[in-house]
This record gives C-alpha cells, sequence and structure tokens, in this order.
C-alpha cells in the first residue's frame, strides 16, 4: 500500500468498519436455508475476517500512539454513523452502505485493488443482498441515505480528497 496520509488511512478504514459492525450484529446475514448453514458460517466468517483485515491494513505501518489514536478516530467516527441507523432494517442499512463504497469506487475516490481484504468481502457480501436491488422502494431510499451518508463524512473533511487505495 502506498504512504497514505492519517486522513485517507481513516477513509480507507471506514467503510470495512461499518460493513463489519452492520455483518457482525445477530441475525443479519442467515443461511438461505438450513442445508446451506455450514457452507455459509464458513463464508460470513472468512467475511469478516476480511473486513477485520480491511479495518486494521491502512495502519500497519504505523505503531504506538499514532496507531491507536488512527484507530480510535475510525471507532468514534463509525459509532457515530451507527448510532444513527437506529431502527432501520439491516437490508435498508447494507444497501445504504453498498451505495457509499459503490459511490466512492465509481468516483475513483476508492481504489479497491483485485484480491485484497476489502474487494475480496465486497465479492463475498453483494450476492447475500442482492434481492434488496429489485425492491424499489427500498434502493431508491438508500440511495438518498448513501447522499446523506457521503455528506455526514464530508461535514467532517473526509473523502474530499483524491483516489485512496485499499
Amino acid at each position: 500500500m502506498p504512504a497514505l496520509s492519517d486522513r485517507q488511512r481513516v477513509e480507507v478504514a471506514i467503510p470495512a468498519y461499518l460493513l463489519l459492525a452492520l455483518t457482525s450484529a445477530p441475525g443479519v446475514i442467515v443461511p438461505a436455508g438450513p442445508e446451506m448453514t455450514g457452507k455459509a458460517e464458513v463464508a460470513i466468517a472468512a467475511m469478516k475476517n476480511d473486513l477485520t483485515q480491511a479495518c486494521v491494513e491502512p495502519f500497519n505501518d504505523l505503531v504506538g500512539k499514532k496507531q491507536h489514536a488512527l484507530l480510535r478516530r475510525v471507532e468514534r467516527i463509525g459509532k457515530g454513523v451507527i448510532a444513527g441507523w437506529g431502527d432501520r432494517p439491516a437490508l435498508s442499512v447494507m444497501l445504504t452502505l453498498w451505495y457509499f463504497v459503490k459511490d466512492l469506487t465509481d468516483r475513483e475516490v476508492l481504489i479497491l485493488w483485485e484480491g485484497s481484504a476489502m474487494a475480496r468481502a465486497a465479492n463475498t457480501l453483494l450476492p447475500m443482498f442482492a434481492h434488496g436491488f429489485e425492491e424499489q422502494k427500498w434502493d431508491a431510499s438508500a440511495k438518498r441515505q448513501a447522499g446523506r451518508l457521503l455528506a455526514q463524512f464530508q461535514a467532517e473533511g473526509l473523502y474530499s480528497g483524491g483516489p485512496l487505495l485499499g
């Protein structure tokens, strides 16, 4: 990973942090049927491992106070976003996060390299909630919510700079 500023490191870690928080909540991701439980558990564990890795990867070359301070910043910002989820259905939040990340990648603000932990996690997540894209009401709402999420981050000085690598 190339040298990143502190702000960029935080920006790379936040999407993985939010996706990990959501997918770690009980009952958010469930197997399609009882016969798929074993396979689903393995896939979900691997995805969570990838998301965990993607959360800390931007800080691996730092040590001590600097690393801890930036990780605390990601956690503070992430918890602030999570607190705003309220009683929204998990699929609605998942679609919002998907559109948020998609916007960043489409505009090349965030670049997910093939084979990276975040890219692997995204590839695992997409089929898990693809049916949500078919729900017109949820889809349109998620796009609006993703725009609000981006505005919230930009108010904190995030996601307004050049490309990030994750």
